[in-house]
């Protein structure tokens, strides 16, 4: 099944980080409005990180015991194929227009290089491609998760005590290793809200009526939340707000078989490129200088409809064409 309502929201999700990046261009007057409307959107990151946990669960559940080492290299490879391609050509587009593209080769800065490319975090440092950070995140709950899959049935177990056994100790201590400090950090929990998601999703018992209204409820809620109705600066409460939020994506999905929007999926389905691209088109406008509010706003739409034509194109080449022909060329023929 095609989860249409909730490829709806990864576009949402990226398109928030957008105008939280674009969210200056909206700063004028006393209101400072961008940041009132869009001094959130960096909440978009976490909801593709309980999106990533619910969605692999839901792809690996028909996965059996046996062939457990097939399934693990497969499981990879797939992972692989979706994220490097695009995010390595953006990588080093950045590295070029930057215009310090051969600092890249001496000692920090090829460091930096590499680490970026094999998804390692530095320590006060972001990824040269900076929303790589994120990445990071992505690849090391792929890369559990892959584990988990040599302990067949007890694997999404597995992969609960492993991130909370590592958040407890990441409260407790501070590691001198920047990837320990990713591995035991509270982000993580995003991607085992998730997972929980995915396994008990099914077992909701409710009138379809009732799961309106509270679908309604806690989007009501998360905008309230977003927009500083009610202002909480505490992670644990931005997470109860996330996770309602994604949960009502997919009630709408697994239960109300909410009608989707062609434009909104297709949004979801550029939502990748959308997110990692959009940086490119600040550099496009950085010359181009207004003042009247008008033409601010003006110039904030149209940087969003620009990232939205850029991805489009991304996606049409780059993750639908090249990436299909890495599947057929790199995945087994089981």
């Amino acid at each position: 099944m095609r989860l249409n309502n909730l490829q709806i929201l990864r576009g949402i999700s990226a398109l928030l980080v957008c105008c939280f990046h674009f969210r200056g261009d909206l700063n004028f007057g006393a209101q400072k409005w961008g940041d009132l409307l869009f001094g959130k959107g960096s909440i978009g990151v976490p909801i593709f990180f309980v999106i990533s946990g619910f969605i692999m669960v839901y792809t690996t559940t028909k996965l059996k015991g046996e062939h457990s080492a097939k399934n693990v290299i497969s499981f990879l490879k797939k992972r692989v194929i979706r994220i490097i391609p695009l995010y390595y050509l953006l990588t080093f587009a950045w590295m070029i227009l930057g215009g310090s593209f051969l600092l890249y080769f001496k000692a920090e800065g090829l460091q930096r290089v590499i680490s970026s490319l094999l998804f390692l975090p530095q320590k006060d440092q972001f990824p040269v491609l900076f929303l790589g950070w994120s990445l990071n995140y992505e690849m090391l709950f792929y890369l559990i998760f892959a584990v988990s899959l040599f302990f067949k049935t007890k694997r999404y177990l597995f992969l609960i005590l492993f991130f909370l056994t590592a958040m407890v100790l990441g409260k407790w201590y501070h590691f001198e290793s920047s990837y320990l400090n990713m591995v035991t950090d509270f982000k993580n929990i995003y991607f085992i809200i998730g997972v929980l998601f995915g396994l008990y999703l099914s077992k909701i018992r409710l009138d379809n009526k009732i799961l309106q209204i509270i679908s309604i409820l806690f989007i009501v809620l998360f905008a309230a939340f977003f927009f500083n109705f009610f202002n909480f600066e505490n992670e644990f409460i931005t997470v109860v707000f996330v996770s309602l939020f994604v949960l009502a994506f997919l009630i709408f999905d697994f239960f109300l078989k909410v009608k989707s929007s062609k434009f909104l999926v297709m949004l979801g389905d550029i939502s990748y490129s959308i997110y990692l691209s959009h940086p490119f088109v600040e550099i496009i406008f950085k010359r181009i200088h207004v003042e009247s509010p008008l033409m601010l706003i003006l110039l904030f739409v149209l940087k969003l409809v620009v990232v939205i034509i850029i991805s489009k194109i991304l996606y049409e080449i780059l993750e639908k064409r090249f990436t299909n022909y890495l599947k057929k060329e790199l995945l087994p023929k089981y």
